[in-house]
């Protein structure tokens, strides 16, 4: 079984184990997201993203085999495993797990270069420490940003929780949105890795465009007028907040 087959095999069947993992618009082609951890081991590694690999990804979001792909710096939180994020959004599986794009991408974009030594420039600048696969369960606006404050939760009862979120406290975040206090907000269900040793299950993402509080509660009453701020706050009980860091956006396609 070729290896592209196998990833969309294991989706579907994690989608029909796990149905809060559905997209909650029913789009026939949701949302996928690949987190790529990244440890960094010279001070050019952003240098060789920007210059060698966004063309590359910019290539194939032109060709419509990405949605996106942008390189964050971990600004906020622990830096000891990853110090950089490397996030990539897909419409559907097709283009989940295909190696062969990123040789002729590479062949389009530096037609002169010798992949391998690019290969191992690469590889000697950063350690790619893991990767995790998402799919995305629902979104505000989105606007450009500049960081992306990222939550991790577990969540006992998935399809309670996305409830939840989509919901009551969404429209509390569109509100910040249009109130220009945030860019956007997301929430994100976890495909793989999964297991006990895991401790979340779920993710959300504040998109800013600077850094600082924000009139939460404000924002929740104005995109719930009819529910109670304590209500509301009980609801926070369907999860438990893992952590949350801070990322900063280096550069990201177009």
């Amino acid at each position: 079984m070729k290896r592209a087959h196998l990833v969309t095999t294991i989706i579907a069947a994690l989608v029909a184990l796990f149905p809060g993992l559905v997209n909650a618009q029913d789009d026939p082609a949701p949302i996928y997201v690949t987190v790529d951890c990244m440890k960094s081991s010279a001070s050019n590694f952003e240098q060789v993203e920007r210059e060698t690999w966004l063309p590359v990804h910019q290539y194939l979001v032109d060709k419509g085999q990405r949605n996106s792909w942008a390189l964050y710096r971990v600004a906020y939180g622990d830096r000891s495993r990853c110090d950089y994020y490397i996030v990539t959004t897909f419409r559907g599986t097709q283009y989940l797990d295909t190696p062969d794009q990123y040789t002729d991408a590479f062949a389009a974009v530096h037609p002169r270069a010798n992949i391998g030594k690019i290969m191992a420039k690469t590889r000697a600048v950063r350690e790619h420490v893991s990767t995790e696969l998402w799919q995305q369960v629902d979104q505000t606006e989105l606007r450009p940003h500049r960081f992306a404050v990222v939550n991790k939760m577990m969540a006992e009862d998935p399809v309670a929780y996305e409830s939840m979120e989509s919901r009551v406290f969404k429209a509390g975040h569109q509100v910040l949105v249009d109130e220009g206090h945030r860019s956007g907000w997301a929430l994100y269900a976890l495909v793989s890795p999964l297991g006990s040793s895991i401790p979340y299950n779920y993710g959300t993402v504040d998109f800013v465009d600077h850094l600082g509080p924000v009139p939460m509660a404000e924002a929740m009453l104005a995109g719930n007028p009819d529910r109670d701020l304590d209500a509301m706050h009980e609801l926070l009980e369907l999860r438990d907040h893992i952590l949350s860091e801070t990322w900063a956006l280096v550069v990201a396609t177009e």
